[in-house]
């Protein structure tokens, strides 16, 4: 679930108007610029245009939309900075500024301090969807199921036509274990999304965990129609080759996997194990090798969810 520009630009009426035109430069313009780059899908070009006018007009809404173009950017880090100067000057309660701060944080791993942004914009904007979203996903990144099911499920009732809200309370409910619960909330995804591979990949890890290997297939191969490269998808059907006494299939999914992402841990590990069942001995060290070069660098790439196209509820 990544944040959309135009998610935050409908709370824009919630912050001050910019103060009056610098002899240099003028603030609205600048403003103007800079939103028409971020819907126009050009976050870099948005970030020139908004640094600019917080060097002419460094107040909360300045920094509030240098913030919102950083992230779309891709640069967590320095969003996190500009939002939290927006934070200084922005009225108290804004939610587009709380949703993208505390979106910021989750990217740079800092779900803790994501959740303490957004429980507080949670309080006071009960019914507003994305951040019950995010903060949702913000307590399941801290492994705090029970709290993240119970969000969750405040923002399916504030927003239950939302595909991404049945999505991140299917993952909340399968990191509690409740299977066929999690696997009704992503089919309810998938109906109301059917092209997002995200939901079809972890449908089919549901029904893995479930012993339904025939329909995990099917969701495995729905995903690699839409993304026929798809690693979490093509790992996901090695593991049900391992789980059926097929090794040589499985390292063929495997491998394939890992042809489109040479950095997946589960597909390296698993692959590992599956070569060595081959008695494949030496390939198996290399993947082992590979493995353990991926989690020594840091991001795992199984949370890329957080960045994905429904992305971050927010993501």
């Amino acid at each position: 679930m990544s944040l959309r520009a135009g998610l935050l630009l409908g709370f824009f009426g919630l912050f001050a108007s910019a103060p009056a035109a610098s002899v240099q430069e003028d603030p609205g313009t600048l403003l103007r610029a800079g939103q028409r780059w971020l819907e126009a899908g050009n976050p870099a070009a948005a970030v020139e245009s908004f640094r600019r006018l917080v060097r002419v007009a460094p107040d909360g809404r300045s920094f509030y939309y240098f913030g919102v173009a950083l992230l779309e950017a891709g640069h967590a880090e320095d969003a996190v900075g500009a939002l939290r100067r927006a934070e200084e000057r922005a009225p108290d309660g804004n939610p587009a500024l709380a949703l993208a701060l505390g979106t910021a944080l989750v990217r740079t791993g800092d779900a803790a301090a994501a959740a303490a942004v957004l429980s507080g914009a949670a309080e006071r904007h009960p019914e507003a969807a994305p951040i019950l979203l995010q903060l949702g996903y913000a307590h399941y990144l801290q492994l705090e199921g029970e709290a993240a099911r119970a969000v969750l499920l405040r923002a399916r009732a504030a927003a239950p036509g939302d595909p991404a809200a049945h999505f991140y309370l299917g993952l909340a409910e399968a990191a509690l274990g409740e299977l066929e619960p999690a696997a009704a909330s992503f089919r309810e995804a998938i109906r109301r999304a059917p092209d997002e591979p995200e939901f079809h990949v972890a449908l089919g890890g549901t029904l893995t965990r479930l012993g339904r290997a025939g329909e995990a297939r099917a969701a495995y191969r729905a995903a690699l129609d839409l993304v026929p490269g798809s690693a979490a998808a093509l790992t996901g059907v090695g593991l049900l080759d391992l789980r059926a006494g097929d090794p040589e299939g499985a390292v063929r999914a495997f491998e394939a996997a890992v042809e489109a992402d040479p950095t997946h841990r589960q597909a390296l590990y698993n692959l590992a194990s599956a070569l060595a069942l081959l008695g494949r001995n030496e390939e198996a060290a290399a993947a082992r090798r590979r493995f353990a070069e991926s989690a020594a660098s840091g991001e795992d790439p199984a949370r890329s969810l957080a960045r994905t196209r429904v992305r971050n509820p927010g993501s």
